[in-house]
């Protein structure tokens, strides 16, 4: 083999490497000029000829070095350990929360097969079992008003503390939950809902009751489920309600009063305490829709009683007539001594 020591001698440092048998190893040493063989200095580790092989094993920078790695390895796999444990404490008390334990090794193999806590909630919300645990969250979503766990899990908890708050059966609200949500009702407009319903069923006068049947068709057996079904538009249940509260104080005075001057009376903002009070002037001047004279109907008495101005004026008119008529009768007696007159102010 011819060797160009003169180009060997010039070369680059750079340019030699490890390779095949053509390649030049070691510039600068190591290479016998007469055979062309490459003989590593003595003491270089390479294990030329004539050389002893370095013992790496022996080399207290290479044990150094790979104790490091042992111990760095060692940490690494703690710190993994402590993270995947971590992890399943979070999702054990995730699935507790949700009432999902039927998921619970489902989710420890998310973890343990990589999934990030992103991955892993949209696996999880893609069971059957969450699917059934959280019945609305399909149709918030497709509405676009989804809400978190925890709002659902609340929202629950909510309808339960109303069912106990104002006497209702137990799981009445809390078992109309999918509905309400589905429906968007907010936990403000529960409240509000609950409360009309314990009013309504629960702590109601009978005359409310029968006011309530009388005028919407409503026996006291669903008056709850009435008030809680949210195919019904909140302000129409209130309507409703105050129109049935006017109802109950006219039956209270055993007034005949009809759905459609009731709806009239809460429309004009007649509250209980004036319904009351009106009923009672309704009843009392009762004897305008009956004798001789001017007159008026019962509705027209009613009407003119709370306010609206021409009925007003006819029960105005048929007072005014009485009047006339019992002084009138007054006079007749004074001059003829006899009862005929007192009669008539009650004709």
């Amino acid at each position: 083999m011819d060797i160009d020591w003169n180009a060997i001698q010039n070369m680059d440092m750079n340019q030699i490497g490890v390779g095949g048998p053509d390649v030049i190893y070691g510039y600068g040493t190591g290479i016998n000029k007469e055979t062309g063989q490459w003989n590593p200095p003595p003491g270089s580790g390479i294990g030329g000829s004539g050389d002893p092989v370095y013992n790496y094993d022996t080399d207290p920078e290479t044990m150094r070095m790979r104790e490091q790695q042992r111990n760095q390895d060692a940490r690494d796999a703690r710190d993994e350990k402590n993270r995947t444990d971590n992890a399943i404490a979070v999702i054990r008390g995730l699935a507790t929360d949700y009432g999902l334990m039927s998921l619970y090794d489902k989710m420890v193999g998310f973890i343990t097969d990589g999934y990030n806590g992103e991955a892993i909630m949209s696996l999880i919300r893609d069971t059957s079992e969450y699917k059934t645990r959280f019945p609305a969250m399909a149709s918030l979503m497709g509405k676009g008003r989804a809400i978190t766990e925890n709002d659902y899990i609340n929202y629950e908890r909510n309808a339960a503390q109303l069912e106990q708050m104002y006497g209702l059966p137990k799981g009445m609200v809390l078992n109309n939950v999918t509905a309400l949500l589905t429906n968007e009702v907010s936990g403000d407009e529960l409240r509000d809902r609950v409360v009309l319903s314990s009013a309504a069923s629960v702590s109601a006068p009978q005359q409310l009751k029968d006011s309530l049947r009388n005028f919407y068709g409503i026996d006291s057996g669903g008056l709850a489920g009435y008030f809680l079904d949210p195919a019904i538009a909140t302000p129409i249940l209130e309507k409703q309600f105050a129109t049935a509260v006017i109802g109950s104080e006219a039956l209270r005075q055993d007034v005949n009063l009809g759905l459609d001057i009731a709806s009239n009376l809460q429309e004009m903002g007649v509250s209980q305490d004036q319904a009351r009070e009106g009923f009672s002037n309704v009843k009392q001047s009762e004897s305008l829709t009956r004798g001789r004279g001017d007159t008026v109907n019962n509705r027209e008495l009613i009407k003119g009683t709370f306010g609206q101005e021409e009925d007003a004026q006819k029960v105005d008119r048929a007072r005014q007539s009485r009047k006339g008529r019992f002084e009138a009768g007054g006079s007749f007696v004074t001059e003829q001594g006899g009862v005929t007159g007192v009669g008539s102010s009650t004709t």
